[in-house]
């Protein structure tokens, strides 16, 4: 299933090397995930990362992105919200996948999210496959899978991805600053400690 707006722009990865805008008017859906933030980790940033894993910006921004988090880890929380586009056969799929490795055992999401980024085949089975090889049990992702919940969560994510202004992937929210395309990783660290700065 194709969310009604994707259909309607057909968004593309963004070419452009991320540039940075910040945000004085932060959408509300990302002022709810820094309250989040606050609840489960006091004192540390909110990144919101809106991403397809077919996309080959994407993978550079994670690229830039995850020794950064990896550095920082005490002081941010990470959201990755999926945004799967039409264009890419393999993105729904994977997004699909990560959601249930979110659901069924969270504090592997982050491996397996950069497990997904790192491979060059992210088709169905390559997928449960990683996600197996990570400590999923195989019939509890199937049934995750098979779940009408997952395709809900994906359609969440791609509605909070429309209640931004989003016209493409990778767009991230980095406390209140949005970058919008794959940055460099000495653009984004700046933000990154601009906004572990502010809280």
């Amino acid at each position: 299933m194709v969310h009604p707006a994707m259909r309607l722009r057909a968004v593309l990865c963004l070419l452009a090397a991320g540039f940075v805008t910040s945000c004085s008017a932060t959408p509300s859906v990302i002022r709810d995930e820094m309250a989040a933030t606050s609840q489960v980790k006091s004192g540390a940033a909110t990144i919101v990362f809106f991403t397809d894993f077919q996309c080959p910006y994407c993978r550079k921004a994670h690229a830039a992105l995850a020794p950064i988090v990896e550095a920082r880890r005490a002081r941010l929380r990470v959201v990755v919200r999926h945004v799967p586009l039409p264009r890419h056969p393999d993105a729904r799929g994977a997004a699909r996948a990560a959601v249930c490795v979110e659901t069924l055992t969270p504090a592997l999401l982050d491996d397996y999210v950069h497990a997904l980024f790192e491979s060059q085949d992210i088709s169905e089975a390559a997928c449960e496959q990683l996600a197996v090889e990570r400590g999923i049990d195989r019939d509890r992702l199937q049934r995750c899978l098979a779940d009408t919940s997952t395709d809900a969560r994906v359609e969440r994510d791609l509605a909070m991805f429309d209640a931004v202004g989003g016209d493409g992937v990778p767009l991230l929210y980095v406390g209140r600053a949005r970058i919008d395309g794959a940055p460099t990783r000495s653009s984004l660290e700046a933000a990154v400690d601009d906004a572990i700065a502010g809280n």
